[in-house]
């Protein structure tokens, strides 16, 4: 125990009497204070590279040797080249730097923005930065869970480190529910529409829906009365449904034939459906042409 004391100790010393540098190279200017006979350099000479930021870099007797000969110099006789310890500056990431990058980031004014927790780190100096294309997006039934959005701090030009924040980022906006159950395959009436304003998250998975569009879809699912209305839910009206009795139009040339018969499959306006004439009893491939009439595709004109 008293050995690993005294270890913890002396590391603690050695990291006391490190050098800090606050850039990727360590420059004269850094050891004047430690190697007196480099205050004869020119501040900016380069000495070597700092180390990583939190680790350590020690400069040997030899090196500092090579340095001072580099330049003509040479230490007093019986004074010996010492070796140095060199770290970068580090600080705690900042809250208020974590916030700024954030915002520029966002860039909507009315979007509220709550950092609840981020990385705990020892950060050198740099630019915090965070792009929208790394924000993590809360499930569409939970707007308001907080979310991971993760960011770089860049340094020495080219140099990063990954940072990340959990954040809750909410505007409020109008959303659509349903006043009353509405079964699936229902055409869907303003009636049935009740619109709230709540907190919302500013950047959603889906397009966002308005009332006009919601109106005359059809549900693709059920929905229970108070159930947020979602683009995924909806559907465009079908011109034609299965079982109905749809117009058929025959073009041949300069002949023209029309005849009723049932649809056997839905569709929309350009889709290819299967029909059945109950005269024939044949069934064949038609495109819908508009609401209750169909078209019969020429290379199937031989099946009626």
């Amino acid at each position: 125990m008293k050995i690993a004391a005294i270890l913890v100790i002396v590391a603690g010393l050695a990291r006391a009497a490190c050098v800090d540098v606050p850039a990727g190279k360590i420059v004269a200017r850094d050891l004047s204070t430690a190697v007196p006979l480099f205050q004869a350099l020119d501040p900016d000479e380069v000495i070597g590279f700092a180390p990583w930021p939190g680790t350590l870099r020690t400069l040997t007797s030899r090196d500092i040797l090579l340095v001072a000969r580099r330049n003509a110099l040479s230490f007093p006789l019986g004074d010996a080249a010492p070796s140095v310890c060199v770290e970068r500056i580090t600080h705690p990431l900042s809250l208020q730097d974590v916030r700024a990058a954030m915002i520029s980031a966002l860039n909507a004014p009315a979007a509220r923005l709550e950092v609840l927790e981020f990385s705990n780190k020892l950060v050198p100096p740099g630019r915090v930065v965070f792009q929208l294309a790394e924000l993590n997006k809360p499930a569409a039934s939970s707007p308001q869970a907080p979310v991971i959005w993760r960011g770089k701090l860049l340094f020495d030009d080219r140099n990063s480190l990954d940072v990340w924040a959990k954040v809750r980022i909410s505007v409020d906006r109008e959303i659509f529910l349903a006043k009353e159950a509405i079964p699936r395959g229902a055409v869907i009436g303003a009636a049935q529409i009740a619109t709230v304003r709540m907190a919302q998250f500013p950047f959603p998975e889906s397009p966002l829906l308005s009332l006009s569009v919601i109106v005359d879809k059809v549900a693709r699912r059920a929905m229970a009365a108070g159930q947020r209305i979602v683009p995924e839910a909806l559907d465009d009206p079908r011109d034609v449904l299965r079982g109905e009795t749809v117009h058929v139009t025959v073009v041949n040339g300069a002949a023209t034939i029309t005849l009723d018969a049932i649809a056997q499959s839905s569709g929309t306006k350009g889709e290819s459906i299967l029909v059945h004439n109950p005269s024939s009893g044949r069934t064949f491939r038609a495109l819908i042409e508009e609401r209750g009439r169909v078209k019969v595709v020429p290379s199937t004109e031989s099946a009626l």
